[in-house]
């Protein structure tokens, strides 16, 4: 359904800190790094998942999220654990949540420029 997602960061060196660690524990890692853009990919193999430097007062967009498959329970809590250890906002803590979906396990947080993520272990649907 999508080719690949980007996020604007404030900082590449810092965000590529957060970024490594956090997809660390979901099997992903960088594919590519040039200047100005780093990307992501499962196993490092493909780009799908890119950040770019960007200026301005809000770099978040409102409303917008991303959400990343994770392979077991156990890979959503290291990623939330090393997200949160990195400099994440909690907005649901990992664990079940059977209000969003019955056999939900997941979490959602806020990288350090703002930007929602969620990780899910199964599916919601």
């Amino acid at each position: 359904m999508f080719d690949h997602l980007s996020l604007g960061v404030r900082d590449l060196g810092a965000a590529r800190r957060f970024y490594d660690a956090f997809f660390a524990p979901l099997g992903a890692s960088i594919a590519s790094e040039k200047p100005g853009e780093i990307g992501y990919g499962p196993g490092g193999a493909a780009g799908l998942f890119y950040l770019y430097p960007v200026e301005g007062e809000r770099v978040a967009g409102l409303g917008a999220h991303l959400a990343f498959t994770a392979e077991t329970r156990s890979a959503v809590d290291a990623a939330y654990a090393s997200a949160m250890t990195h400099g994440a906002t909690a907005i649901r803590a990992a664990g079940p949540h059977p209000d969003i979906a019955p056999g939900y396990y997941g979490c959602v947080i806020l990288d350090p420029d703002g930007n929602k993520l969620e990780i899910v272990a199964g599916t919601m649907h």
